[in-house]
């Protein structure tokens, strides 16, 4: 644990109620990582400390002593968050039926002692996002009889639809469904997406765009696979260096679908990028350290 918490991300762990905030930091940073098994042993972390200061807050309620709570948010969020971040953890190892469990323990945290009105909205929220979940999480696990009910609450709720897509693509790869009604009949609003600035957005997004490339190979529609993957690599100032070798690595493997005219675009794409390299050199087919 205090390789995780303690190391050189550890900048202001002074007292339990900075440890919470801190966690929240850290399990963020460990997400877009795709550190799973941090994340584990970082919402554990959470999970005590949250479940502590809860203690402790009961205690003094009962002796009808004051309790002061400085974290940046209601203890709630906290508690119900250390549960999501494993239960998401659980999932992305494959590990669903676990998952599960952790999903069904933050959908309902009305239980908890002291809220005020924020404190309730947070308890909304997580009802929300374990029912989102619950949905990704029978899907990917391939009980797929729920996906009509998933995308009827992908329409009942639009700001959920680019995730939701990300999964729908996901789980139509991993159990070969055909999903080609589903991307027709969101078509407009796909479009729509590749406007979208904001980073959690972008990097929807841009899964999207990768598991539609793994569908597509799925179904041996290779050459709609590279474009896919060519319309990712022309936004290369806008994502992390981890997507970008995915796609590099998936465009390798289907190189010999690609046609010629996908392939030199491929080139001129790698040669944009090596003009923004120091100590190299590009002229025509040429390209030499300097």
């Amino acid at each position: 644990m205090e390789e995780v918490l303690e190391g050189k991300d550890a900048t202001y762990l002074l007292t339990d109620h900075h440890r919470l905030d801190k966690c929240i930091e850290l399990l963020h940073m460990r997400f877009a990582q795709h550190a799973w098994e941090d994340i584990l042993t970082i919402a554990d972390h959470l999970h005590s400390l949250a479940e502590n200061m809860y203690n402790e807050a009961q205690k003094a309620r009962s002796q009808k002593f004051p309790y002061l709570f400085k974290a940046e948010r209601p203890l709630v969020f906290y508690y119900g968050f250390s549960y999501l971040a494993k239960g998401t953890a659980l999932q992305k190892l494959g590990l669903y039926d676990q998952a599960r469990e952790y999903i069904l323990k933050y959908s309902e945290l009305g239980w908890f002692s002291g809220l005020d009105k924020i404190g309730w909205e947070e308890v909304e929220r997580f009802k929300f996002f374990a029912k989102a979940n619950l949905f990704v999480n029978d899907l990917l696990s391939g009980k797929l009889s729920v996906l009509p009910e998933y995308v009827r609450f992908l329409e009942d709720n639009p700001e959920e639809l680019l995730p939701g897509l990300v999964t729908i693509m996901e789980t139509a790869s991993l159990h070969l469904v055909n999903v080609d009604d589903l991307l027709e009949r969101f078509s407009e609003k796909i479009e729509d997406f590749g406007n979208l600035e904001d980073a959690t957005n972008r990097t929807h997004y841009f899964r999207f765009l990768y598991h539609r490339a793994v569908y597509y190979t799925k179904h041996q529609r290779y050459q709609d696979s590279v474009q896919l993957i060519l319309l990712f690599l022309t936004s290369y100032n806008m994502i992390n260096d981890a997507d970008f070798k995915r796609f590099v690595v998936l465009f390798e493997v289907y190189r010999q679908y690609a046609s010629g005219e996908q392939i030199e675009q491929y080139q001129n794409i790698c040669k944009e990028l090596l003009k923004h390299e120091k100590g190299i050199s590009i002229s025509d087919d040429d390209i030499r350290s300097r």
